[in-house]
């Protein structure tokens, strides 16, 4: 059975970047579609303020993408997007966050999330898991200056590092979220890096990013597999019990 698929776009790749690497949303398809061949994904660009789905009904699940914004802006489509999370919950539909995704869901069902006293975090950072979430330790690719700091209800702690300890999250309603992103490549980090180095990113800690982006470790596909586990199982749950 066909899989609809809705992918929240919260956040714009940069323009010089769009032709080679793709928007969020299709970083995210091609990251997850070889795994999920069932799905078909759409995309809502909430960032330049498409509507949400008038039902929550339209798709069979949703993800949503990083952004460079922050949760605690509180722009209008960020309360547009929490109030629509609520009715996921409510009806019992999957969803994953990524990155943004994981501070804004954590936001919206009651976590707290904010600029962290540790600064940024970019380039690849090893992983550990909870043994019952089924993940392996790994490297994953980070980019990202904010974190959840209080877990919210209904939701545990699967996976993280001393950098970031709330770094995935699983709820007790078909929701999965984590802070890294797995949808990214190494050479994609490595062009933020240089980008904003010196400017919004101190030089210092873009160089030690480059540094680290040398490492094998990171494994995207192992996560790809978990997600398309995930949707998999959630959907086919659904519509059993329908």
């Amino acid at each position: 059975m066909t899989m609809r698929i809705c992918i929240f776009e919260a956040g714009l790749t940069p323009d010089q970047y769009r032709e080679e690497y793709g928007s969020y949303p299709d970083m995210t398809a091609n990251w997850l579609s070889k795994h999920l061949p069932e799905a078909a994904f759409s995309t809502c660009s909430i960032v330049q303020d498409e509507p949400v789905p008038a039902s929550v009904d339209e798709f069979d699940g949703y993800i949503i993408t990083g952004s460079k914004h922050g949760v605690y802006e509180d722009l209008p489509w960020m309360q547009a997007l929490r109030a629509f999370l609520l009715k996921i919950r409510e009806v019992q539909k999957p969803v994953f966050g990524i990155c943004f995704g994981h501070q804004i869901m954590a936001a919206a069902f009651e976590g707290e999330v904010c600029k962290s006293a540790k600064g940024w975090g970019i380039g690849a950072q090893e992983y550990d898991y909870a043994q019952e979430s089924g993940l392996k330790s790994s490297a994953s690719f980070l980019f990202h200056q904010d974190q959840v700091e209080a877990v919210p209800k209904g939701a545990k702690v699967i996976g993280g590092n001393t950098f970031c300890p709330i770094g995935a999250l699983a709820y007790d309603f078909p929701a999965l979220s984590v802070q890294f992103h797995p949808e990214f490549s190494k050479e994609y980090v490595a062009e933020l890096a240089r980008l904003y180095g010196g400017d919004r990113i101190p030089q210092g800690i873009a160089d030690t990013a480059l540094q680290t982006l040398e490492c094998d470790d990171v494994d995207n596909d192992h996560i790809a597999v978990h997600v398309a586990a995930f949707f998999r199982q959630s959907i086919l749950s659904m519509s059993v019990q329908n």
